[in-house]
């Protein structure tokens, strides 16, 4: 095996930032969805449900392949100890903050909206920290995805710390994936989990209570984690990105014609069908990236790289405070949905744009502390 050399992965940071700009385009999407959601625009339109069968299947498989794909990036010259603290404080900060900070304003709003409080922002915060609102549950809406990343890192770097065993389960992932096989067998795994387990399991953003999720995310996390370095692999992905393109292109109208009518429980067919298509649609995606984007580093990439972790825990508050005040305006939806995607992602840069100025604020937003002064 031919380590893939040590530099910058330009495509790695190149997907996960495309990644993340689709999931947040698809949460604006979400206000407009024709089922329920934090808040909902006046206007609802009904294709967005068809819309999000081309995203759904792969858009959080793919991040948290990347994810666990650029965390071996970063931790391949570190040791297991010193990564497992970066770790940490890198994620708990911006977690604790998004809970207590992040979180409260969306699910204020939720409940004005939907009718089951009427007190301001800090009477509902009182109540959701309060003893009784903790044993409720603490919402997390978007925070979950941080969640589970900072407990998946933990998971993929505690392997790390047993050399022998990490080697072993590399070495073994890549004869299992060898060949073609690397694009069967996850489709072969993928399609178990969701003629099994998704139809009594679902997807609850619920860490004590994901199966479904845990056994598909961390799945492909760590699956990324421990071939990350291996060229041979990549090489793989390389060679049958026509071939992955080709099968996603043809399973997605399968998978829309099967998911009829798109409110109701998907059935067996479009079960394998979507897993299908997931990972057709990420081989493509990493294929495609690393025979195009490798080398393709610049100010802009290291920009958005920096930017996009303070722009997702941003995001999704600045949204739901933007479709809440729009609301009253009655817009046409054009003009309401364009408004929404400038205040969203506009308004998350600017507060990146704040933040990375602000030393104490760095670390809340998962940014790396100001460097010292020489």
């Amino acid at each position: 095996m031919t380590p893939v050399p040590s530099q910058r992965r330009a495509d790695i940071d190149w997907i996960r930032i495309a990644a993340f700009g689709v999931l947040i385009l698809y949460h604006v999407g979400l206000v407009y969805a024709p089922w329920d959601w934090h808040v909902h625009s006046p206007h609802t339109i009904e294709a967005l449900g068809l819309a999000a069968l081309v995203t759904n299947p792969w858009r959080l498989t793919l991040l948290f392949m990347v994810s666990g794909i650029a965390l071996r990036f970063m931790v391949r010259k570190t040791p297991p100890a010193q990564a497992f603290r970066q770790r940490l404080e890198r994620l708990v900060p911006p977690l604790l903050f998004g809970v207590l900070v992040l979180v409260p304003p969306q699910s204020w709003i939720e409940a004005m909206e939907k009718g089951s409080f009427s007190g301001d922002l800090w009477t509902w915060w009182l109540s959701e920290f309060s003893p009784a609102g903790l044993r409720d549950g603490v919402p997390l809406n978007h925070i979950w995805f941080v969640l589970y990343i900072t407990v998946y890192s933990l998971a993929a770097l505690a392997l790390a710390t047993s050399p022998r065993l990490f080697d072993r389960l590399e070495a073994g992932l890549g004869r299992l994936l060898a060949g073609g096989r690397l694009l069967v067998v996850p489709m072969i795994y993928l399609a178990l989990l969701r003629l099994l387990v998704f139809p009594w399991a679902g997807l609850t953003n619920h860490i004590t209570d994901d199966p479904y999720n845990h056994a598909m995310s961390l799945g492909v996390f760590l699956t990324g984690f421990l071939l990350a370095l291996r060229e041979d692999v990549w090489t793989r992905f390389e060679r049958m990105r026509w071939t992955s393109l080709a099968v996603a292109v043809v399973s997605l109208p399968a998978l829309i014609l099967l998911s009829q009518p798109v409110d109701h429980p998907p059935a067996a067919p479009a079960n394998l069908v979507f897993a299908i298509y997931q990972w057709a649609t990420i081989c493509a995606v990493l294929g495609f990236g690393s025979r195009l984007l490798r080398g393709a580093d610049g100010p802009a990439l290291r920009y958005l790289t920096d930017a996009v972790f303070p722009c997702y825990l941003a995001h999704q508050t600045l949204l739901v405070i933007a479709a809440h005040l729009l609301k009253p305006w009655g817009l046409p939806v054009g003009a309401e949905a364009s408004l929404l995607v400038l205040i969203t992602l506009g308004g998350s840069l600017a507060v990146y744009e704040v933040v990375r100025r602000i030393g104490f604020l760095r670390p809340l937003w998962g940014l790396r502390p100001s460097p010292r002064p020489t």
